[in-house]
């Protein structure tokens, strides 16, 4: 019978929060939420089922920003100092809920809290990263490479240098925190266009996951559809995303995550108590945030653990008998061999937007271990199983809402990318103009670097777009556009300072094998 095969990637990223002095943003609220709901369950599912001895198998990306925040001392002690204040707040709560209905769902919290700051501070002694290569090690997680920061490719194509800047550090980056080889390249926002592919290629890479569309709307439409790898004429692999398959799961309107039994992670007593009851973990007046209390299932009634996770594995029931018939009928009408389906997913959603998810993902895996004609694999070990490749040249596009790129230039931020590509056009020609610069002008050099592939993120035009800390996306946006220019000007004067390099190195201590010469195209 045919071998079918399911392909699962997860994705991580936040944005930077940067080293400063004083209040903590708001927006760091997003890299603890990863790490508690997102990376610690998700060990601790992989160490269940290695304890089992269950074979499971997926890829992972971990932005190489987000690897630096991982590595921090500053991160990780903020990111304790978060767990204590949580824990302190779940047990003010838990006192005055005392005789309540909700009263077991603060104590399961409680221990749940708990749990995250012993696995985080004992079990893992804050490096998150160490235990994922373990895991790597051992061929249960791929590891994908990705660019420096979130750019989006297609903005690019004109400048070469812009994009062998991105991969190059990517890539550093990439050997400076794992200990594999990386056969994939995740593409940010899935964000595809002709010519891409060569340049990852030129790196050694094999393969990269690309949107549906722009799979299925390839020059030469895949005869295997997104049930079979492809190939580009650089010999470059592409994946189509299943998205039937990431529609069950996480359709806005019809997805598992929706069941009226699960978790309503969106009704968080951060937005519903006073002042006073939080100030515990935070003061309203600076903005309201998760606490990580939420009582109600999506049905409104008080949430049911037990139901919830009944739900959880009845949901990875459907979703592997629903991937096994659609490859079962796929194998009837298709010549392929390995069929694969693959569902590409954030990691955070899995943990945050639907609390039970990991423990359906783990429930999936358990689950496929029963079954003798469907397994789940790593990329790079289907690719090894091709018998023949179509070669096609893709479709533009991306994986945002639109589509394409609608999300990135609109008149909410259509002011960001050309003063970003105007930059850019000045950091290839200061790099070009200084190559063989050491001591303080090569810091400053490198430094300016930094600056323009921070500004270059998509994370401030999709958080204006969507009115999520737009003041803060456009003010950060703006900051690093603007310490880029001040390196520009000074160089241009001849009037390199210290001051204000040493300030900015601190706060955005990132990348410390930046080379502003990967902005040189003979650089590689």
């Amino acid at each position: 019978m045919v071998k079918k095969t399911l392909l699962f990637i997860f994705h991580a990223h936040v944005p930077y929060i940067p080293h400063a002095d004083g209040d903590e943003p708001l927006e760091a609220a997003q890299f603890y939420e990863l790490l508690s709901y997102g990376f610690l369950p998700f060990l601790r599912m992989c160490e269940r089922l290695d304890a089992d001895t269950v074979p499971f198998k997926c890829a992972l990306v971990i932005s190489p920003l987000l690897c630096e925040m991982l590595n921090s001392s500053f991160c990780r002690e903020r990111y304790g100092a978060y767990l204590d204040r949580q824990i302190a707040f779940a047990r003010q709560e838990l006192k005055r809920a005392a005789g309540a209905p909700r009263e077991a769902l603060i104590r399961h919290a409680l221990e749940f809290f708990t749990l995250n700051r012993e696995d985080f501070n004992v079990r893992y002694k804050k490096d998150i990263l160490s235990r994922i290569n373990s895991f790597a090690a051992k061929d249960c997680i791929e590891l994908l490479a990705t660019s420096a920061t979130p750019c989006f490719f297609p903005f690019y194509q004109d400048m070469p240098e812009a994009l062998t800047a991105q991969i190059e550090q990517g890539l550093s980056s990439f050997r400076e925190n794992f200990a594999t080889t990386p056969f994939g390249f995740w593409l940010p926002l899935m964000g595809y266009d002709a010519g891409v592919d060569r340049i990852i290629k030129s790196y050694g890479i094999d393969y990269t996951v690309l949107e549906t569309q722009s799979f299925l709307f390839a020059d030469r439409p895949p005869v295997n559809g997104i049930f079979s790898a492809a190939m580009g004429e650089s010999g470059f692999s592409f994946f189509g995303k299943d998205s039937t398959a990431c529609a069950d799961i996480a359709h806005p309107e019809t997805g598992f995550y929706l069941h009226p039994d699960y978790l309503d992670t969106d009704k968080d007593v951060g937005f519903e108590l006073d002042g006073e009851a939080l100030s515990t973990l935070f003061d309203v007046k600076k903005g309201r945030r998760t606490t990580g209390l939420c009582y109600s299932r999506r049905s409104g009634s008080l949430y049911d653990e037990h139901a919830g996770a009944m739900q959880a594995e009845r949901d990875a029931e459907r979703f592997v008998a629903n991937r096994n018939a659609v490859l079962t009928e796929a194998a009837e009408l298709l010549d392929a061999d390995p069929l694969c389906s693959v569902s590409v997913l954030p990691l955070r959603f899995l943990g945050k937007t639907w609390m039970e998810g990991i423990y359906w993902l783990e429930s999936v895996f358990r689950k496929l271990a029963q079954l003798h004609d469907m397994h789940c694999a790593l990329p790079s070990e289907y690719l090894k199983k091709v018998r023949r490749i179509q070669s096609i040249s893709p479709f533009y596009a991306s994986n945002l809402p639109s589509g394409y790129a609608d999300e990135l230039i609109n008149s909410s931020n259509d002011w960001m990318f050309p003063r970003i590509q105007k930059a850019t056009e000045r950091m290839i020609d200061l790099a070009g103009r200084f190559p063989d610069d050491q001591g303080l002008k090569e810091r400053t050099l490198n430094m300016a670097a930094k600056e323009l592939l921070l500004a270059q993120s998509t994370d401030w035009p999709l958080m204006t777009d969507a009115q999520t800390s737009a003041e803060y996306a456009a003010a950060q946006c703006e900051e690093h556009l603007n310490a880029f220019t001040d390196v520009y000007d000074s160089l241009g004067s001849g009037t390199v300072g210290t001051d204000r390099l040493i300030k900015r190195e601190k706060e955005y201590p990132i990348f410390s094998e930046m080379d502003y010469r990967f902005f040189i195209r003979e650089s590689r």
